[in-house]
């Protein structure tokens, strides 16, 4: 599978691969699929790919792509990062939440929902009272996505201050 997707069969067959490998890969599939993650039309099927992929460099190589992509595929891999509720990206998703320029605030602070620790939970309230006026409703939306969270992992009296804080905004 790793070896069709650097070959040069078509669409069709790398996009399978991208799927097989979330399936069934592991660590070594890893490097495959991070370089897909600049190919417009690639990308999605990589990002599923390293979804599925339940070793630390599958975050590791988003996290690494956040850093050089924009536009959509940037906004793709910091969906990813939600998806992995990967606790090592906080940083560079409040980075990304904090700069409307980046063109992915809204899905980072989305994703700090979605990954819920103690730290992206303070990003989130931060962007709730301090952010800029444009970025708020998102961290509601954020704010409820880490109350669900929360409420599942049986933290029933920060999910209540989540939903409180997210409602009023």
């Amino acid at each position: 599978l790793m070896a069709v997707l650097q070959s040069d069969t078509p669409f069709f067959d790398k996009a399978r691969a991208c799927q097989q490998l979330g399936e069934f890969g592991d660590g070594q599939a890893v490097p495959a699929l991070a370089a897909l993650l600049a190919d417009e039309h690639l990308s999605a099927y990589a990002r599923s790919g390293l979804e599925g992929i339940p070793d630390p460099s599958a975050a590791d190589s988003l996290r690494t792509a956040a850093t050089t992509l924009k536009g959509n595929l940037l906004a793709g891999v910091v969906n990813s990062l939600g998806v992995l509720r990967d606790a090592k990206a906080v940083g560079l998703l409040k980075k990304l939440a904090d700069d409307p320029a980046s063109g992915a605030a809204k899905e980072a602070l989305r994703a700090l929902g979605r990954i819920a620790t103690d730290e992206a939970i303070e990003v989130l309230r931060h962007a709730l009272a301090k952010g800029l006026e444009t970025i708020r409703a998102d961290a509601a939306a954020g704010c409820l996505l880490a109350a669900e969270k929360q409420w599942a992992d049986g933290h029933a009296n920060i999910a209540s201050a989540l939903i409180a804080a997210g409602h009023y905004q």
